[in-house]
């Protein structure tokens, strides 16, 4: 009899310490996902000029919550009203606690023409313009050195 206990004890203390692995394999795996989340950069580092130097397209973050805007084509942003020209656009932007900086456009003849922009912030010194959050990243833009 003191064998058939030891066996159910030897058994159970084998079912606890694979509950125990299990755990401690799911807090390391889980863990690392976290890691490959959002990443939060530092709203003061975050102003200045970024391009991509294949379009030529440039939006320039300033200190004071105001961006601009120059070379976007419509393919780029969502325009709401396919009649209205883009050109260069400004607003204002506004960063949040994880990984996207939105970019609010000024109506333009007192309408509001596009939508919020989102640029996903993989660093201070790489941004995507992600115009709409169910589709794919719309432009890469590098900041520019100095600025």
């Amino acid at each position: 009899m003191d064998t058939q206990v030891g066996t159910k004890a030897a058994r159970g203390m084998g079912r606890g310490g694979f509950v125990a692995v299990l755990v401690a394999l799911m807090t390391v795996l889980v863990s690392g996902c976290m890691g490959l989340g959002p990443v939060h950069v530092d709203p003061g580092d975050l102003p200045g000029v970024y391009r991509n130097d294949d379009t030529g397209a440039e939006i320039r973050l300033d200190v004071g919550g105001r961006f601009s805007a120059v070379g976007f084509s419509q393919a780029d942003v969502e325009l709401d009203g396919r009649d209205v020209p883009l050109g260069d656009f400004g607003g204002t932007w506004d960063p949040t606690p994880s990984n996207f900086v939105y970019l609010e456009p000024d109506k333009i003849d007192g309408r509001q023409v596009m939508s919020d922009i989102q640029l996903w912030t993989v660093s201070s010194k790489e941004v995507y313009l992600h115009p709409d959050v169910d589709g794919p990243i719309a432009l890469t833009l590098v900041k520019v050195e100095g600025s």
